[in-house]
């Protein structure tokens, strides 16, 4: 058999059709599988065709399946189309969401609330519930804990993540020193992205943890002294 009519024999399309087959299922990539889905269930028209009597069922359920990675295809594209942000939102991507790209950020900005408060005004009390997670966008905060100042906190930082995750009362009193804006999201509006998509909120409870041990250290380092 000569190297063209090897190439060409609809066997070797069919057995290449189902490699990229497999190579799809081993993706991480959601793009990238349907793209290969796609190619592999095109690639097995001919096979099916080109039998002694075509076999219009076979080829019927591959268009299906051609037709839905399509569908899902379209839809996850349209899904990654460059969000537009307001300049809050972009200032609050920047600060704490950079490690995700624009559309993977977009569900979580579009989630959250605003809040501004003035230089003194009380964004939490000791001992009070919560059910909120809230970042600093811009400004700053203290907390007080008896009337003494115990740590200070900047743009970019969670405030109350610690209730917010446990489900525990504020240990602390919070307050603004200056002109602060605050992104804030309820428990409540979450549940439903992260029914859709649980990563959002293992990937949120990971920012709070990473954000409580670094207010720790501090703290510990300050209380040490020089």
């Amino acid at each position: 058999m000569h190297i063209m009519d090897f190439l060409t024999d609809a066997t070797v399309i069919f057995f290449v059709a189902n490699s990229l087959y497999v190579v799809s299922y081993m993706l991480t990539s959601m793009l990238w599988l349907r793209i290969l889905a796609i190619v592999a269930a095109a690639s097995t028209f001919p096979y099916f065709y080109f039998q002694p009597e075509p076999l219009w069922s076979a080829l019927f359920w591959q268009s299906c399946f051609l037709t839905v990675n399509l569908v899902n295809l379209a839809v996850l594209l349209y899904s990654m189309r460059t969000p537009r942000f307001d300049e809050f939102e972009a200032q609050a991507h920047d600060l704490k969401f950079a490690d995700l790209k624009p559309h993977e950020a977009a569900p979580l900005l579009k989630t959250a609330h605003r809040l501004n408060l003035g230089d003194g005004d009380a964004l939490l009390h000791d001992g009070d519930a919560n059910d909120r997670l809230f970042l600093i966008v811009q400004g700053a905060c203290r907390i007080l804990k008896n009337g003494a100042e115990i740590a200070r906190l900047e743009p970019g930082e969670f405030v109350g993540e610690l209730s917010f995750i446990s489900g525990e009362v504020i240990s602390a009193d919070v307050l603004a020193t200056e002109d602060t804006r605050i992104m804030y999201w309820e428990n409540d509006a979450l549940e439903p992205l992260f029914k859709r998509q649980g990563l959002y909120k293992s990937y949120l409870h990971s920012l709070c943890s990473v954000d409580i041990a670094h207010k720790l250290r501090r703290m510990t380092a300050a209380a040490s002294g020089p």
